[in-house]
């Protein structure tokens, strides 16, 4: 088992200390325990006689003194757990976290968001539920139960036969319990998948649902889920909720077979009422720890099933290829600062030696430092998969992309990813300050007067201004400005790094004309002023006009590249593009 959850052991090294002292403590306190019930039958034998007064102010004396000795045990054992259990579930957060960062894409997609979702969170938890009775109950419970046994063996060996037949009744119906539970847990965490996607999906469009007036379709796709996740729910609580109920059964039966048989031995004088009692006192205890154990593995089940997709998560290998070597590792075209060679892709794992599949078909193109690379094509020809495997987001499956002369599977994610600054068609704004996501691409802030520079670019400065400065509040997702103000602030937070390459996939959508094109206006005079060189993918042509050169694409393939005025005379698809959008035809 250690082989087999070997990530998430990793996990509980630091935690050595509290998987050691805490079951001990609980040890401590289990000795005590199982030595009270006799101090207790010796107070009975002896009676309340007078004579007797300073035995049993004595004997109480001492089982307060275990009682406190027990309780501090209790407390440390409770430490241990509580420490162990909330560093674990922070431990494997983080490892969850930067696991799903170092993976591609495309796996990210593969395992979904939900999965993921449900994984740092209900999974995490049901690992540190598990991780806390084991440090609380894997020691004491069967302790207890196996000393329990032991002393009511040494108190009448004969009577204790009835403890024998009611624990191997008990071990019968937990085993049914278990057999039925365990893999039904796995489809209960499933069916949550399901929910967390549901939810997600809805809330993310609930406008478009409000715009459709669809609102009765969107509740009743989220009941049913949670119906479903409900359904399996109370079916595996069913088979958990027999354990309590029979095992309080077979213990009210064993007392009631030992008082009535042990009525007749007192009689005989084989037993003593102490001892009677005693006896009864293990009964219980031994039952009760029994039920604990039986609730410790149906605890234990739901924790192995999260601790599995946990550990399925954890043994991901980022899908990246090995950095190459070689002619095919460096361009020596020292003036591209971007270069791409026969590069084909396809999003379809296994499908790649298929064209039809390809997203991108041997696509190949250069650009020089300084210059603007603009991208056009109808929708889905491929013109925002650029921008991903410039990023690597993605892994080529043939050609080379080049930056800086180096192969891109030759560079780290981090030391490329630094070179650019993209601006996504979905805009990301997260919680905090409008200073704070402006300086998120950089190591150490910028000085204000160049944040203000750099919003005047983006056309973001007079609406920063009017929510209050740079130090105004964003909500999460930026739901406190509109679309258009974010992808200003998007824009905003590109040109505030310091990469070279700045990559604008369609930024300028939710901008009116005017807007915009003040925008490109001012860019250009950014991009000369600081060398930067710029991809910019749009659906307008009027954006990508100026630039030094341009790439018309059409389903994945490179059907025209060049400058405005010479693609207007010799592309049919540039020229058709432009024709839909008023700027005349070919000559």
């Amino acid at each position: 088992m250690r082989k087999k959850y070997r990530e998430l052991f990793h996990e509980f090294r630091p935690y050595r200390t509290e998987f050691v002292l805490g079951p001990a403590a609980k040890l401590f306190e289990a000795i005590l325990e199982l030595i009270l019930p006799i101090l207790m039958g010796k107070i009975v034998d002896t009676g309340f006689s007078s004579e007797s007064r300073g035995f049993i102010v004595r004997t109480a004396f001492i089982m307060f003194g275990m009682a406190a000795m027990g309780l501090m045990a209790a407390a440390v054992c409770q430490y241990c757990a509580a420490r162990a259990c909330s560093g674990v579930g922070a431990r494997l957060r983080d490892r969850l976290l930067t696991k799903v960062n170092s993976l591609s894409v495309a796996q990210q997609e593969r395992c979904g968001v939900s999965f993921l979702n449900v994984a740092m969170t209900s999974d995490v938890n049901q690992v540190c539920t598990g991780v806390s009775m084991f440090i609380r109950l894997v020691f004491r419970a069967p302790f207890i139960t196996v000393g329990g046994i032991v002393m009511a063996l040494l108190l009448d060996a004969p009577m204790s036969i009835v403890i024998g037949v009611g624990s191997a009744l008990f071990l019968i119906t937990l085993l049914s319990i278990i057999r039925v539970t365990f893999l039904r847990y796995k489809v209960v965490q499933q069916k949550l998948d399901g929910i967390s996607r549901v939810v997600n999906e809805r809330l993310s469009g609930i406008r478009v649902v409000r715009a459709f007036s669809r609102e009765k379709d969107h509740q009743d796709a989220t009941d049913e889920a949670s119906e479903v996740y409900a359904q399996e729910t109370i079916s595996v609580a069913r088979y958990s909720a027999l354990l309590r109920p029979i095992t309080i059964l077979i213990m009210n039966s064993a007392v009631v077979f030992v008082l009535w048989v042990g009525g007749y031995r007192i009689e005989s004088g084989i037993l003593t009422t102490g001892m009677l009692l005693t006896f009864i006192n293990y009964i219980f205890s031994i039952f009760d720890e029994l039920n604990k154990l039986g609730n410790l593995v149906v605890i234990f089940s739901r924790s192995f099933v999260s601790a599995e997709r946990i550990e399925g998560v954890l043994e991901l290998v980022p899908e990246r290829r090995e950095p190459e070597t070689g002619a095919e590792a460096e361009d020596h075209d020292d003036k591209a600062i971007v270069k791409w060679k026969n590069v084909s892709f396809s999003y379809l794992s296994g499908k790649e030696d298929s064209e039809e599949y390809y997203a991108l078909k041997d696509v190949s193109f250069e650009l020089r430092k300084g210059e603007k690379l603009g991208i056009i094509g109808t929708t889905g020809s491929g013109k925002s998969t650029i921008i991903a495997l410039l990023l690597r987001l993605y892994e080529i499956d043939k050609g080379h992309i080049y930056v800086d002369g180096k192969s891109i599977a030759s560079l780290d994610d981090r030391t490329l990813r630094e070179k650019m600054a993209p601006v996504f068609q979905t805009t990301a704004l997260f919680e905090g300050t409008i200073r704070d996501n402006l300086n998120l691409g950089r190591k150490e802030p910028l000085p204000e007067e160049e944040l203000k520079a750099r919003c005047e670019v983006a056309q973001a400065w007079d609406f920063i201004c009017e929510k209050g400065g740079l130090d105004a509040r964003v909500e999460p997702k930026g739901k406190n400005f509109s679309g258009g103000q974010r992808q200003r602030l998007s824009i905003a937070r590109a040109l505030c790094t310091d990469s070279e390459i700045l990559l604008l996939d369609d930024a300028t959508a939710a901008l009116d004309k005017d807007t915009s094109a003040r925008f490109s206006e001012a860019l250009s005079e950014h991009a000369k002023k600081h060398q930067r060189t710029i991809v910019e993918i749009s659906s307008k042509i009027n954006e990508i006009a100026d630039s030094d050169w341009i790439i018309v694409l059409d389903n994945g393939a490179v059907v025209g590249q060049g400058k405005h005025d010479a693609l207007l005379k010799e592309c049919e698809a540039y020229s058709r593009i432009a024709q839909s959008q008023e700027m005349g035809g070919v000559e």
